[in-house]
């Protein structure tokens, strides 16, 4: 019973807690690095081998593939995404199951992928990886500027986040997080600058994954009014445009045709709901498992009751934050909830889509180094958060559970983020540009 009080001790010690953080991070890295080097010695159909990866890129490389040939038209047909994707992954000598991904995207986020589609499969899987590398290293480099500090502060954020599941399956899958966590951090950067329009402008194009822009976006606009919906719509109008004059007809068939593709494959086929991070997909697994079929009555009560819950608190947190009187803290604050909320809130999000919630962290760890007047240094909610994420880090690696715990993990961080915005104060008028202090992360 005294362990906790010796941690919270050391924490609350000044100036002690980055030692700890790289500490944590050095044990955080020690297991991903045993997995790769035993990997090495296990034989081949044990090991994880070079055909295992980057299956997800297929979907993506279809897309590109109907962009740069014109027959977009085939972008939402079942049929032709699996034997296109079967005849690309076994040219490539990939080790393929019964399994494919279909094209989830709006049909102008194809054109992204056009330039790799021009490739063989596996150059172009290397050049994607090069380019989400890319990616990753620049926002990394925008978290390290939010929280300032010397290289020891900063570095934090790689050493945190490369040895991380979300990071780990993103590349391995061949996904497009990487891309969507720059569009993000980006737009943070900006909305954190009081450059509403610009970070409108960007948050727009996260709508070539609609699930990630979606929250964003509206928050934004809410928050910051004119200027950042003008830059949302000018992106928004920018990509209709594209979509129209270069793949006309093709957004009906995204309205009508890729919902019944989503019903196909989650109800007709035995889906892997616990790789999702949302509501829905908590209640679903967690009551009717993996098996075939309609989501029942009982899951959808609960998935509703859950959502009204955590869309009021996220609500109240929006219209308290509407006004021009409005704290830097309180901004820092919506913006962190925001982004830990999204992935609850959305109908569709995958684990490793959660590289995301990096940013809400970067976020609330600047808000906490410097403080608000008439806070206390230390406080409860920010250990219980410090012990969620951690939670989350463990879990994702170790995950073997009748339900998925990361959900529930997830809705108490939004749930004790949203509380913090909604009793923020006004952060002291001396605070200009934040400088990170690791010893405020003391719980």
């Amino acid at each position: 019973m005294r362990l906790f009080p010796s941690i919270r001790k050391r924490l609350s010690a000044k100036g002690d807690i980055r030692t700890i953080l790289w500490a944590a991070g050095g044990l955080a890295v020690i297991p991903i690095l045993t997995v790769l080097i035993a990997n090495i010695f296990l034989s081949k159909d044990r090991a994880v081998t070079w055909d295992m990866l980057g299956h997800d890129f297929l979907a993506l490389y279809y897309g590109g593939n109907c962009a740069l040939t014109g027959h977009y038209e085939r972008l939402y047909d079942l049929p032709a995404t699996k034997a296109f994707e079967y005849n690309t992954g076994h040219a490539a000598g990939l080790s393929l199951g019964k399994s494919f991904g279909p094209w989830w995207n709006p049909p102008f986020a194809a054109w992204m992928f056009a330039p790799f589609a021009a490739l063989p499969y596996l150059p172009a899987l290397h050049a994607w990886w090069t380019v989400c590398a890319i990616c990753l290293l620049a926002s990394m480099v925008l978290m390290g500027a939010m929280l300032g500090g010397t290289w020891k502060t900063w570095l934090l954020v790689p050493l945190f986040l490369l040895p991380s599941m979300p990071c780990i399956q993103a590349f391995c899958h061949g996904q497009n997080t990487q891309v969507s966590l720059l569009l993000l951090t980006t737009t943070v950067w900006f909305w954190r600058k009081d450059r509403p329009m610009l970070a409108g402008v960007i948050c727009g194009l996260l709508f070539y994954k609609p699930q990630l822009g979606a929250a964003i976006a509206a928050v934004l606009c809410l928050t910051e009014g004119r200027r950042a919906i003008l830059g949302v719509c000018l992106t928004g109008t920018a990509l209709v445009l594209v979509n129209v004059l270069t793949m006309p007809g093709t957004l009906h068939e995204f309205v009508y045709h890729m919902p019944q593709n989503l019903r196909w494959i989650q109800e007709q086929n035995t889906y892997l709901w616990g790789r999702h991070v949302t509501l829905k997909a908590f209640w679903r697994y967690l009551i009717q498992r993996n098996t075939i079929g309609p989501t029942t009555t009982t899951t959808r009560v609960l998935w509703g009751l859950s959502e009204i819950v955590l869309l009021g608190g996220l609500g109240r947190l929006v219209i308290r934050s509407m006004g021009r009187n409005r704290s830097l803290s309180q901004r820092d604050r919506l913006i962190a909830a925001t982004i830990a909320a999204m992935p609850l809130l959305m109908p569709f999000y995958f684990d490793y889509d959660l590289l995301l919630l990096s940013v809400g962290i970067v976020v609330y760890a600047v808000d906490r180094q410097n403080g608000v007047a008439g806070e206390p240094g230390v406080n409860r909610e920010d250990a219980w958060l410090l012990w969620t994420w951690t939670l989350v880090f463990l879990i994702m690696m170790l995950w073997k559970f009748a339900f998925n715990p990361v959900v529930p993990l997830l809705a108490a961080g939004a749930v004790l983020l949203i509380r913090r915005g909604l009793r923020s104060v006004d952060r002291p008028a001396a605070v200009s540009t934040p400088s990170f202090q690791p010893s405020a992360l003391a719980a």
